[in-house]
């Protein structure tokens, strides 16, 4: 009884860490897009389609059963929308002064 519990208890806490990692996975697609479609005309093309690359390639993981592939691709996302998140920055500083 006490190893199926602790065995339930661990297949529980992989799943909760794999639903989380998607949803992160999920919520950078999001907010990636949504920047990209805001300020994509900002950007050179070339880093515009790293970007859209990297959303793809998220996308096509985050439905997996991969945790560790799904926090990968979320982290090249995360890496190739830098250059967005510079601008955003830039302008939204220039915005407020």
């Amino acid at each position: 009884m006490v190893k199926d519990a602790e065995a339930n208890a661990e297949e529980d806490k992989k799943l909760h860490e794999l639903v989380q990692a998607r949803n992160q996975a999920e919520g950078l697609i999001h907010s990636v897009k949504k920047s990209l479609a805001d300020y994509g005309d900002k950007i050179d093309a070339a880093e515009k389609t790293k970007i859209e690359e990297a959303i793809k390639a998220a996308e096509e993981v985050v439905k997996s059963e991969d945790k560790a592939e799904i926090e990968a691709k979320s982290e090249e996302l995360a890496k190739a929308s830098q250059k967005l998140g510079e601008i955003m920055y830039a302008r939204a500083q220039a915005e407020a002064q």
